[in-house]
């Protein structure tokens, strides 16, 4: 019975449901099941960690440092996208359903935008590579000459197209379409440009389940993140200057200092693709991008802040006959640790009190103030030396710039700013004001038939 049901629906209107079904699957996935696994492994995995053994936790642990949980998402969404595509083609008997597995892999990004925006750029090269390997295949035939000409063809195209990486698919596609030679029809032509359409359906639906989080939720990880790596070596950098280090130590700090600078570069990924996703995202309001790019300048400029502090002690370590970092610039980096400690915090949870994680941000802003006049009274009091006096007066510098970017109140973070333009508003912006339009309607068509009795 099922069977014959089957048989009896058309077979668009089965690969609609399909791909519906997908798609609510992944938000249940996504935004209801996750949490509740994720909550139950680490239950079941605490309960169970002090009963395995050691052999055994040691394997656990090394087999999970070598494999990339990302790495593995991505691969598991491929697969399965890869399968649903050439499921879906083959039922609406489409020719290209290898094609709609290929697009459906490559389609699949950390983002629902992302997998749209390149699966785009991937079927107007696919339109443009058949279109030229078809008038190519008509003037010239299988020959060396037509290789050629569509092979430089089909790059200038992609590159007038302007579509990046993608421009190579232009030649790829073409030359992939001499393999049909003459069965190149009008109606192959759009099975497979309806093979790459709907593998880029299938990417697109089955993406959000590769990062497993919203890109406004990604950028703000990627940003905690950084902000604890600044935490944490600003707090190195602060117990080492309290009770004196060496230059194999000043050595290692400068070189975390400077792998901050690929920590930074995925913040700012992160940031650029929420950037992309909310320009035209009717989820995501533009009032909620603003305060993120300014974060990620806040923490751009603590980058640079906390390299110059790294570099400035490793110098006094490295240089001979450079004077010493005295002890009492150690609190102070202590303090701006703790400082860029609660921005993370600030940054992590954003369903959390802001009001009071912003406040206990202020205090500690306020304990780094403070613990910069003191340090500043203690060294001008205590060291007669210049150079010393210079060395602690550039690292005070750097902490008195970090406050202002954590406190948003330097001038340098007002410096070319990005300005954003006008997007496509949120569902949860546009319904309120057309809900006040609807009830200012309602409303005034029902004051002329009121009549007093």
């Amino acid at each position: 019975m099922f069977q014959s049901f089957v048989e009896s629906v058309d077979p668009v209107l089965m690969v609609g449901g399909v791909l519906a079904l997908c798609a609510l699957v992944v938000a249940l996935l996504r935004r209801t099941v996750k949490p509740v696994v994720e909550a139950v492994a680490r239950n079941a995995l605490a309960r169970l960690r002090p009963h395995l053994p050691d052999r055994l936790r040691r394997l656990a642990r090394r087999s999970y440092e070598r494999i990339d949980p990302a790495t593995a998402r991505a691969t598991l969404v491929a697969a399965i996208a890869a399968g649903v595509a050439w499921s879906t083609a083959q039922t609406v008997h489409l020719v290209g359903a290898v094609t709609a597995s290929i697009t459906a892999m490559l389609s699949v990004h950390l983002s629902a935008h992302a997998s749209l925006r390149d699966g785009t750029k991937r079927l107007i090269g696919t339109l443009a590579g058949i279109g030229i390997a078809v008038a190519v295949w008509g003037v010239y035939g299988p020959s060396p000459v037509s290789i050629a000409v569509i092979a430089g063809c089909g790059l200038v195209v992609g590159r007038l197209l302007r579509l990046g990486d993608g421009a190579v698919a232009v030649s790829v596609t073409a030359l992939g379409v001499l393999v049909a030679g003459s069965g190149v029809t009008e109606s192959v032509v759009w099975e497979r440009a309806g093979a790459t359409g709907l593998g880029i359906v299938v990417g697109v639906i089955l993406s959000p389940l590769v990062g497993g989080m919203t890109p406004l939720e990604r950028a703000h990880k990627k940003l905690a993140h950084l902000s604890i790596e600044i935490a944490r070596l600003l707090g190195d950098l602060g117990a080492g200057a309290a009770r004196g280090y060496g230059r194999d130590q000043a050595t290692q700090w400068l070189a975390r200092s400077r792998q901050l600078g690929e920590t930074l570069g995925e913040a700012v990924d992160a940031v650029e693709d929420l950037d992309r996703q909310a320009r035209w995202s009717l989820t995501t309001p533009r009032a909620e991008v603003v305060p993120v790019h300014h974060t990620c300048r806040v923490l751009e400029h603590g980058v640079h802040q906390v390299n110059s502090v790294a570099r400035t002690m490793f110098d006094a370590a490295a240089a001979p006959h450079c004077p010493g970092v005295p002890d009492d610039i150690g609190p102070l980096l202590t303090a701006a640790s703790q400082a860029f400690a609660a921005h993370a915090r600030l940054e992590t949870d954003p369903d959390a009190d802001a009001t009071q994680d912003a406040g206990d941000l202020e205090e500690l802003l306020d304990d780094l103030r403070e613990a910069r006049q003191q340090t500043l009274h203690k060294v001008r009091t205590g060291i007669d030396d210049t150079g010393v006096l210079v060395l602690t007066g550039s690292i005070i510098t750097d902490i008195d710039r970090m406050a202002g970017s954590l406190e948003r109140s330097a001038p340098a973070l007002t410096v070319d700013t990005r300005e954003t333009g006008p997007g496509i508003p949120a569902v949860s912006e546009v319904v309120p004001v057309v809900r006040s339009f609807w009830e200012r309607a309602v409303t005034t068509k029902a004051e002329p038939g009121d009549k007093p009795k």
